[in-house]
């Protein structure tokens, strides 16, 4: 039998070659379970903290602080996660990652179960499963590009943003079900969900092959492409060669703004129905309705990404989110939230399938974890400090939900304005990515 992965007569490498199909690829197939696994977890978890930390403390601004501790500190680490994974064996990383969630998850479990958890051991949780994320998370993204073909990288990306939004429909649903439950279900299951990420990792090739149309190419996700130079130096080069790149670095001021106010209105409708006694299901269901737009505008994400330039689809989606913001300012009934909660998600996973398949397509795979890691690091923090804002805003005399929404329509507005003056503007369709600046 052969069990070199890099042979072209092996079966992931054949496979790879001769098939159209990502899911003809066993890699691909173990690789996305585990992935799956891994994002249904964190679903849940994000889901119940705000609620759990509410039920807790009594306090929204508690409640979106350890929100924010938990973005915070996962986007902080991320970009170092991404190093380690462009070092190490992104296989046994994906496992680590299975195994300490469900340790982390099973603990909280059985403090909640037994009534032991207060406000300050919750947010220790929280803490620590931020730092885990942190850490380990880029695995899983890293180990992408190194098992599926670089022609395939879109598709690839597009079945993932149906994914997202297939866990984004059952997340919200399933966490205010079995929160309504008890408190402390939607952490049991996601001790089974972390179970299934490590077994299936397990099954994932020691070594993977980075593969084309033309037949594998002689490359590792372990440390041999990266051990030369010490860790600081790889490190600092991620942050050097991803803000250096016009492009990206373009894709990362805008998405930074659009990302608070994404954050303010997902976490702003959250924690103000909770606070107002809004049965958990009910407020599952917003994040099922997102979800089923979300599913909807993933389905025809790839038509989209086909038959529109990325950069005008950019600018599409921000345009429709900052007009389905704009009711919010002068309401918060529910039919309303939810109507326009549903009609902002709908084009971001076709810009996330076109903007994320054009940076990272061009992206060596020897940098994909640095990369991929401080693009999301850069975007992210200003997001994950929102939730903490929010709790404040929504605790403010006589505009509360009002306030919240101000700050989310003008952050749409500008990020609307970044994506239609700067190089973001310029992508084209994918059959012409590669002479395309990155």
């Amino acid at each position: 039998m052969n069990t070199d992965i890099h042979s072209p007569n092996h079966p992931v490498a054949k496979a790879a070659h001769n098939s159209r199909s990502l899911w003809c690829l066993s890699a691909y197939r173990n690789w996305f379970i585990a992935d799956t696994a891994d994002v249904s977890a964190v679903s849940l978890r994000t889901f119940v903290i705000p609620l759990i930390g509410l039920a807790l403390s009594g306090s929204a601004f508690i409640s979106g602080l350890l929100v924010t501790i938990e973005s915070a500190i996962g986007l902080v680490l991320m970009s170092i996660g991404g190093a380690i994974a462009d070092r190490h064996d992104r296989r046994r990383l994906m496992i680590l990652l299975g195994l300490i969630g469900m340790i982390l998850s099973a603990a909280t479990t059985v403090l909640l179960t037994f009534d032991m958890m207060n406000t300050t051991a919750f947010m220790l949780f929280v803490i620590l499963f931020a730092v885990m994320n942190g850490l380990l998370g880029p695995s899983n993204d890293a180990m992408l590009k190194s098992i599926v073909p670089m022609e395939r990288f879109a598709k690839a990306q597009a079945i993932r943003e149906a994914r997202e939004s297939c866990v984004e429909l059952s997340g919200g649903a399933i966490g205010g079900l079995l929160y309504k439950i008890a408190g402390w279900f939607p952490f049991l299951a996601s001790t089974v969900l972390y179970l299934a990420a490590a077994l299936t990792a397990l099954a994932l090739p020691r070594r993977t092959a980075v593969v084309t149309e033309k037949g594998p190419a002689d490359q590792r996700t372990d440390s041999s492409a990266t051990t030369n130079s010490s860790f600081l130096d790889q490190f600092i080069e991620g942050w050097q060669w991803t803000l250096t790149r016009r492009t990206v670095l373009a894709a990362i001021v805008q998405g930074a703004v659009i990302n608070v106010a994404c954050y303010g209105s997902i976490i702003g409708v959250q924690i103000m129905l909770a606070s107002r006694g809004t049965d958990a299901a009910l407020i599952g269901l917003v994040g099922t309705a997102t979800g089923i737009a979300a599913l909807i505008g993933s389905l025809a994400a790839g038509w989209l990404v086909d038959h529109i330039p990325t950069g005008k689809l950019i600018m599409l989606t921000f345009a429709v989110f900052t007009l389905a913001m704009i009711p919010l300012l002068f309401t918060d009934s529910y039919i309303v939230i939810v109507a326009c909660m549903v009609a902002a998600s709908l084009l971001f996973p076709a810009l996330n399938a076109g903007e994320l398949g054009f940076i990272y397509g061009q992206t060596p795979d020897d940098m994909q974890g640095r990369v991929s890691t401080v693009f999301e690091t850069a975007i992210g923090i200003p997001g994950a400090l929102t939730p903490a804002l929010v709790g404040w805003l929504l605790q403010t005399p006589q505009f509360g939900f009002q306030a919240v929404m101000m700050l989310v329509v003008a952050c749409a507005g500008v990020g609307l304005l970044l994506a239609c003056i700067t190089p973001t503007r310029n992508i084209p369709l994918p059959a012409q990515w590669e002479q395309a600046e990155l």
